[in-house]
């Protein structure tokens, strides 16, 4: 028999290059956040899951010099080099099946120390893609290359997203190819995000999750359609027994926005064609902003359920859909459903 799971806190914290904290401190400011917002200690953790690179972080066997941060000293620890939302799928799996009662989930990413594209460089075959000169922004370029062919309808409403966005910082933005304009792309930043999941009853549940991968082969795979994406949004819908119509709040990861939008349409969130003009006019659609509020992987999946626990907590509504994608260039996604139980911790 398998245990329900909550969501006991939450929290997001992003900076630049701050130089009164090093890469642990922020960790575990951004830690300390959500245990607050838990109303929690590190008494009561039995558990904690981490998502972190080696490469991105720049150091070998991150978790050795950064779990204590993240609470995971004398503690059940589990490193995943993927995304925060896989990490919590995995430690949302821990739960329901009784190994642990109360586990911390940490991602995080300080693009300040290193350059976002000569990381991403390193990540592609060394043999047939390095030598292009890849970066993931690359593969995004290609992916809207593709869209604009297919749905000219998005060469407006990239427009209108821009302007959605336009008092969101840009003095980090990233420099991408054609066709990418500097307001479809990315702002980079130093990020750290937790959630503390608790088999205890609190507001809001995790009803759902799914993952999938991609080949890792670029030229296999379908740019536009998402096919990870889709399968692993139907597959945490399946689980939560919601359908998309359902879902009030989605937040989806993209390095980009046309990344994002055809991640709606791979979930069905908006018809083929149509994912532009819902990132552009809907406000329950990356209410921050997505990839322009700030960015870093691989702790994108991770701000995005976090966003996602504080939009059901703050109004009426009822089931929220997060993603987070992972290196090479979203080759693994996954989806996590949330839904708001009413049940309020006094």
């Amino acid at each position: 028999m398998t245990r329900p799971v909550y969501v006991a806190g939450s929290a997001v914290t992003r900076s630049w290059a701050d130089a009164t904290r090093n890469l642990t401190e922020s960790i575990f400011d951004g830690v300390t956040a959500a245990m607050a917002d838990a109303e929690l200690t590190m008494a009561d953790v039995d558990g904690v899951v981490l998502s972190a690179h080696d490469l991105t972080d720049g150091r070998g066997l991150t978790s050795m010099v950064t779990a204590p941060a993240a609470g995971a000293y004398l503690k059940d620890e589990v490193r995943l080099g993927d995304d925060g939302a896989s990490a919590l799928a995995l430690a949302a799996a821990r739960i329901r099946g009784g190994h642990s009662d109360v586990c911390v989930v940490a991602g995080w990413g300080r693009a300040s120390e290193g350059s976002p594209n000569d990381i991403a460089r390193q990540l592609f075959d060394p043999f047939t893609a390095r030598p292009f000169g890849l970066t993931e922004l690359s593969v995004s370029a290609m992916r809207a290359a593709a869209a604009l062919r297919v749905f000219p309808d998005y060469e407006r409403w990239r427009d209108e997203v821009a302007s959605r966005r336009a008092g969101l910082p840009a003095q980090r933005v990233a420099t991408g190819p054609y066709p990418l304009r500097t307001s479809d792309l990315p702002v980079w930043s130093d990020v750290v995000a937790a959630v503390v999941l608790t088999a205890e009853p609190r507001s809001v549940q995790v009803r759902g999750f799914g993952m999938s991968t991609e080949p890792y082969d670029i030229g296999s795979r379908d740019l536009v359609g998402m096919p990870a994406l889709a399968q692993a949004g139907d597959r945490a819908l399946t689980m939560a027994d919601v359908l998309i119509e359902q879902v009030d709040v989605l937040e989806i990861d993209g390095l980009t926005t046309f990344d994002e939008a055809l991640g709606l349409e791979a979930l069905r969130a908006a018809a083929p064609g149509a994912g532009m003009k819902l990132l552009a006019l809907s406000p329950d659609v990356n209410a921050d902003g997505g990839c322009a509020a700030g960015y870093c992987a691989p702790a994108m999946g991770l701000v995005r359920v976090s966003r996602a626990h504080q939009a059901l907590l703050a109004g009426d509504r009822r089931f929220a859909l997060a993603t987070g994608s992972s290196v090479v260039a979203a080759q693994t996604q996954a989806a996590i459903i949330l839904g708001r139980t009413g049940t309020d911790r006094t």
